[in-house]
This record gives structure tokens, C-alpha cells and sequence, in this order.
């Protein structure tokens, strides 16, 4: 086995330290010389050891050269890609109950196919990278020259050795731009992790939405029971009429069926739950979620902070911009292919018949006459453009949902605000004072204007985890835009004393 000292890319910025200029084309340059020195009178060999040492050279040089080891080069500033706390196996998975949303992130880092397909796309852009690294390989075969000539019909027997010579750094560059592509291909992975994080928070807050609104249609259910019997009561004590009756009897069926609805979405809610998770060997019934969580502060945004981390840190901005510097390298390497390769080939031979060594030279190169790779250089400068114009949409398109999404947030926080200070409490003590004048068969609170008391209840209630769903959601898409690690703490946002920890935990430290 032969080893070639330059294969490995360990070696290619030496070989690129020194490239070869060649300003001539089509050159044919043909070396032949004869040294009676070579041949001996003593070295007479015949025709078996002439082929037993034929033989022994093409076993020589068709082992090939083997180069080293590759090793995978090392690029500056290129992000990791996110790897949370790994999740021991699926079966110690089964038998913990996660509780807390970074407990869920962990459990769909370990089972979501996205995760594996995006870690899988890096792995496929360090392959490409170190392919564009290595040197061409040599061609080396048989020549057989004059065969059938009367003098010598042995010919020149031979051997032929060809190999490409790279120019004007090639190698490098084309190196250079596969740097490139893998740390692009690292941001989109940091993308695919973010995404994964706002679909487990979206389908959490989900979950606990669902919950609290089955839980507060139980409790209005259990108000329209009370209303019903107090009515049944009264007429039987003569105060209460039949209508009554009638109509409680018609509220309290009505928030039954609702609570059914509401129990099909909580079952929704959890499969989608699941789902976000990437479908882990794990009932939802396993799960610890707090239903305290929606209740929490959310997370102070602060719109210029907001701004600012969108341009600096955004994976997508990062992404864009290496495929921008990409693209730079593939406008380079186009500009440096017009000038051409250099072909060097050599043909060691023997003269059978006047036994002499012979060998022969060629340096061929083209000619870059006509074919100047300008098509190729023009279609690399387009994308070039294209690449940084796509780099303004993706700022764009981000401050977009950026500032939907922060206008949902402020509007959904003053509604929960609302309800939780004045709407809620209002309603409340209205329908306590209603239910007791009623209760004790005053005139003045009929039983319309319990109904009327209990309705406005039901809808402040209902109203308020509505806004509280709606709270939830723009938050969970600002932090997805923003790509924060963990709530309520991370980029954009204002800092808040005494908030230390993250959901499914205490919020405000005693």
C-alpha cells in the first residue's frame, strides 16, 4: 500500500500555498530521452522477467494512494446545534411525570423526527464540506505502444500516470463556501429546535386552556343546579311559579351539553399535546401540568429590545447571512474556474528490442477561448442578489409577526387585566346578592333577573379564560419569534424583580 504524503485535506492549505498559473493552452510538451547508462549488458533479462517485473510495478502503483484519515475540519463562530438534557431512554422517560414545560422540551428533543431530520441535514453538509476539500485522484493504468511492429513485436510496453492539478485555489474556496452551507445548515437546525419549543408551549397553554374552561363550566353547571332546585322549592312553597321551573330546568341541560363539548376539546387538546411531543411512549394522564400556570404573570415585552434581538440574534437572520457568504464563495470559485486545470500525465515505457527505458511527459491544458464560464459567473452574481435580497424579507416577514403578534399580547393583557380587577368581581357579587334576595323570596329579585345575573357570570368567566387563552398564545408566539429558551426570562424582555424561575415551578421567589 502506497500512502500520499498530500491526500489527506489535513495537507490542502499546503498544496493551496502554491498555486500553479498556467497561461498557455492545448500545450503539448513531450520529453523523450534514452541513456545507455540504464541498460547494462549484465541486466539482460528475458522475456519472463521482463513481465514479472511489469507485473510488480502495476501492483505497485494500482493499490493507488491511500490517503489519510479525513478530518473533519473546524469552523470558527458556527452555532451548536441546541442538545437540551438528554433524556436518559425512552423507558426511564415512562417512568418520570413531567410536570414543567422545559420537562416536556426534553421529552420531544428526544422523540420529535424533526430534531433528527434537522441534526441529520448538518450531518449531510459536514460530509459535502470535507468531499470539497479533497484532492483529485490519480489515473494510472497499461500503456501498450507499437504493438505488431515486425522489428519489435513487443512494442513499448508501459505504464500511464495521469493526474489533474488544481488552480488558482479552487479547492480553498470551494472549502470555503462548504463551511458555509454547514453553518447554515446549523442555524436551520437552531430554527427547527425553536419551532419544536413554541409547538410544545402552544400545545401546553392549549391543554391548560381547555381544562379551565371545562373546570369553569362545571362551576357554572353546578350554579344552574342550585338555581333549579331553589326554584323546584319555591313552587312547591307557592312562591315560585312553573316558568321558573321550566327555565332552570332549560339552563342547567344546556351547560351539561356544554360541558360535554368542553370535555371532547380537553381530550383534543391532550392528543395535539402528544403529538407536539413526537408521540412518546407516555399517557397524558402521566402528565403533572399545573393548571396555575395560565394564571402567572406573563412576560414584560419590551418592543425596541424586541427589535433589536430579531436582528442580532434571530437563527433565521444567521441563516440567511451564511448562505449570503456562501454564495460569495460560489461567485469566487465561478471566477476562478475560467482559469483552467492542468492535466499532467506521464508514460514510462521499454524498448524491447534495443532494451532502453523510455518515458514521456504531456502538460495539457484548454484553452479558455470561447468558453469563459461567464454564464456560470453571471448565474452565480443572480443568486448572489437573490440571496441578500431574501435576507431583507426574512427581517421583514419576522417584524411582521413580530408586531401582530405584540399587538395581540398588549390587547389580550389589558382584557385579562380587565377582568381579573373589575369585570369578574362585579359579576360575582352581583349574582350573590340576586340569588339570596332570591333565595329568600323577595319580589323585587324575580327569577329573570337571576337568570339575567347568572348569565352575565357565566360570560365573565368564560370571557376570562378566553383572554387569558388568547394571553397565552401571543406570548408563546413572541418567545417562538424571539427564540427564548425559557419563560418568563429571555431576549426582548424587560427585567422583573423577583421572577427567577420558569413554568410548572414558583414564579416570584419568596
Amino acid at each position: 500500500m502506497v500512502v500520499c504524503p498530500l491526500a489527506g485535506p489535513q495537507r490542502l492549505h499546503d498544496r493551496q500555498r502554491l498555486p500553479i498559473f498556467i497561461d498557455f493552452s492545448e500545450v503539448l510538451l513531450s520529453i523523450k530521452w534514452i541513456s545507455a547508462d540504464m541498460v547494462r549488458d549484465s541486466v539482460e533479462t528475458t522475456r519472463s522477467t521482463y513481465g514479472m517485473t511489469l507485473i510488480g510495478v502495476l501492483c505497485v502503483f494500482t493499490t493507488g494512494c491511500v490517503p489519510a484519515q479525513p478530518v473533519r475540519p473546524r469552523l470558527a463562530e458556527r452555532p451548536a446545534t441546541p442538545s437540551p438534557t438528554a433524556v436518559p431512554a425512552t423507558a426511564a422517560v415512562s417512568a418520570v411525570e413531567p410536570g414543567t414545560l422545559d420537562e416536556l422540551v426534553q421529552i420531544a428533543a428526544e422523540h420529535h423526527p424533526d430534531i433528527r431530520a434537522a441534526r441529520a441535514t448538518v450531518e449531510a453538509a459536514r460530509g459535502r464540506l470535507i468531499q470539497a476539500g479533497l484532492y483529485p485522484n490519480p489515473s494510472f493504468g497499461p500503456n501498450f505502444a507499437q504493438l505488431g511492429d515486425n522489428a519489435n513485436r513487443l512494442g513499448q510496453p508501459g505504464a500511464r500516470w495521469t493526474q489533474t492539478i488544481v488552480t488558482n485555489g479552487k479547492l480553498r474556496i470551494a472549502k470555503d463556501g462548504a463551511a458555509r452551507a454547514v453553518e447554515a445548515a446549523d442555524w436551520q437546525a437552531v430554527t427547527k429546535w425553536h419551532d419544536m419549543v413554541a409547538r410544545v408551549r402552544l400545545a401546553y397553554f392549549e391543554t391548560l386552556l381547555a381544562r379551565r374552561e371545562l373546570a369553569t363550566l362545571g362551576e357554572i353547571g353546578d350554579i344552574a343546579d342550585k338555581i333549579l332546585n331553589t326554584a323546584e322549592r319555591l313552587e312547591k312553597e307557592g312562591v315560585g311559579s312553573r316558568p321558573d321551573v321550566l327555565r332552570a330546568r332549560v339552563e342547567a341541560e344546556q351547560y351539561a351539553l356544554k360541558r360535554e363539548v368542553a370535555a371532547r376539546r380537553v381530550e383534543s387538546a391532550e392528543q395535539n399535546l402528544l403529538t407536539a411531543l413526537g408521540r412518546p411512549t407516555l399517557g397524558v394522564d402521566r402528565f403533572r401540568l399545573n393548571p396555575k400556570d395560565m394564571e402567572k404573570p406573563p412576560p414584560a415585552f419590551d418592543w425596541p429590545r424586541m427589535l433589536a434581538c430579531v436582528r442580532e440574534t434571530s437563527s433565521e437572520m444567521h441563516e440567511a447571512r451564511s448562505l449570503i457568504a456562501e454564495q460569495e464563495r460560489l461567485v469566487a470559485k465561478a471566477k476562478a474556474e475560467v482559469m483552467p486545470n492542468v492535466t499532467l500525465t506521464a508514460i514510462p515505457s521499454y524498448e524491447s528490442a534495443s532494451r532502453e527505458l523510455r518515458a514521456e511527459i504531456i502538460v495539457q491544458a484548454p484553452i479558455p477561448l470561447f468558453d469563459r464560464n461567464q454564464g456560470n459567473i453571471h448565474a452565480a452574481e443572480s443568486e448572489l442578489a437573490r440571496a441578500i435580497a431574501v435576507e431583507k424579507q426574512i427581517e421583514l416577514r419576522l417584524i411582521e409577526r413580530l408586531t401582530n403578534a405584540y399587538q395581540r399580547y398588549l390587547a389580550a393583557l389589558k382584557q385579562t387585566e380587565a377582568y381579573k380587577k373589575s369585570i369578574l368581581p362585579h359579576a360575582e357579587a352581583s349574582r350573590q346578592l340576586i340569588e339570596a334576595g332570591y333565595r329568600a323570596g323577595d319580589k323585587k329579585y324575580d327569577y329573570s333577573a337571576l337568570l339575567q345575573a347568572q348569565q352575565a357570570l357565566a360570560q365573565a368567566r368564560l370571557g376570562q379564560t378566553q383572554a387569558l387563552g388568547e394571553l397565552w398564545r401571543a406570548v408563546v408566539d413572541l418567545a417562538g419569534i424571539l427564540q427564548q429558551e425559557h419563560l418568563p426570562l429571555g431576549c426582548g424582555i424587560r427585567e422583573q424583580q423577583g421572577v427567577t424561575a420558569t413554568f410548572g415551578t414558583p414564579t416570584v421567589s419568596e
